[in-house]
């Protein structure tokens, strides 16, 4: 966010005309530019994992610290004059082929436009890169938590895709010059827009976002059917069915694979492949068909007469009545209240 705030002081200086201000500063506005993508995708991590080092993710930094410190130079070097030259001819009018790399206004314009070039790559790959870790975070809480509300980043890959559009369309815009932004003002409302309800979403859907402190590590002494005999797997599948249909553990809403794996006393790693290939699914949908099941059960007993839709989902197991919604719509096809009438009319008939 604080980059981002310099990015937009930056262009608040530029578009008011203070050429002079703004070239003094356009190293602070280089070294925002290309950290920005690289402390999103830093940002990314932070979410997922709680032993994050920042130590380890400095080199993502360095075309910025290399273009902004090469930016700074050239600023003690150059005249007054030369940089009211610079941001007039280069960054306004464009004078691309104009560019003479003999003189020190030159020099800084090429600067300044490999910066701009290192930044499309910049965004392709750490705006891709984003959604895989969101993929493999994902994946990894699925196979651990019985409730993923708040825990998972589905809203990063859809928030991706739309920054990634409209990166591309920003850096379309780069082609353009900012000398059509200076003779038409009112066009700078689309990109601020944009920015602005991107940066507006991150920041939101990441103070909301649940940080975690679970070690999803694999288990080293995670074992399965190729170093285990056909009879133990299937005792233990025996007793995890047991442990689902008799002491019904799904009730407890924050159930995780920890605590099954316990109940069994095996590794949890063990007990996320025995429902993987064993059930087909993961340990997400494994409890959630349980506590669907559930829900089903007192539907129809109890018809809504005696329990409100939120007692049946805290009965079930559900962490709130929006999961329980949610789940039981995608593994039945219909909303609870529609089930209540849907089974009422087949018994009719």
């Amino acid at each position: 966010m604080v980059l981002a705030f310099l990015l937009y002081s930056s262009h608040a200086i530029f578009f008011n005309n203070l050429y002079k201000l703004y070239s003094n500063l356009e190293s602070i506005y280089i070294f925002s530019m290309l950290s920005l993508y690289p402390m999103y995708y830093i940002y990314l991590l932070s979410l997922t994992s709680s032993k994050l080092i920042l130590k380890q993710h400095l080199i993502h930094f360095i075309p910025a610290l290399i273009f902004s410190f090469a930016a700074f130079v050239m600023v003690l070097i150059l005249t007054p004059e030369e940089q009211i030259i610079y941001v007039k001819e280069t960054l306004i009018n464009r004078n691309l082929k104009g560019l003479n790399l003999s003189t020190l206004v030159g020099i800084k314009g090429l600067i300044f436009f490999l910066s701009r070039a290192v930044l499309i790559p910049q965004v392709v790959y750490y705006l891709v890169n984003g959604i895989i870790i969101a993929n493999k975070h994902n994946l990894q809480i699925v196979n651990y938590y019985s409730n993923t509300e708040g825990k998972t980043l589905n809203w990063v890959k859809l928030t991706n895709i739309a920054f990634l559009l409209i990166s591309a369309s920003s850096i379309s815009l780069v082609f353009i010059g900012r000398g059509y932004f200076v003779q038409h003002e009112a066009s700078l409302l689309i990109p601020s827009v944009a920015f602005s309800v991107f940066l507006f979403t991150i920041g939101y859907k990441g103070s909301r976002q649940i940080q975690l402190n679970s070690d999803f590590s694999d288990e080293e002494t995670a074992t399965y059917l190729s170093e285990t005999k056909k009879d133990q797997t299937k005792l233990l599948k025996k007793q995890l069915v047991q442990l689902f249909e008799e002491i019904k553990v799904y009730k407890n809403s924050e159930l995780r694979i920890t605590t099954v794996s316990e109940s069994l006393q095996t590794n949890r790693t063990y007990v996320s492949k025995l429902i993987n290939e064993e059930f087909h699914m993961n340990f997400n949908e494994f409890v959630n068909k349980y506590r669907v099941e559930e829900a089903k059960k007192l539907l129809l007993e109890n018809n809504l007469d005696l329990y409100t839709m939120q007692h049946i989902a805290e009965k079930s197991g559900f962490g709130s009545i929006n999961s329980f919604t949610r789940v039981f719509k995608t593994i039945v096809g219909t909303p609870p209240s529609n089930y209540i009438r849907y089974s009422a009319t087949r018994r009719q008939k």
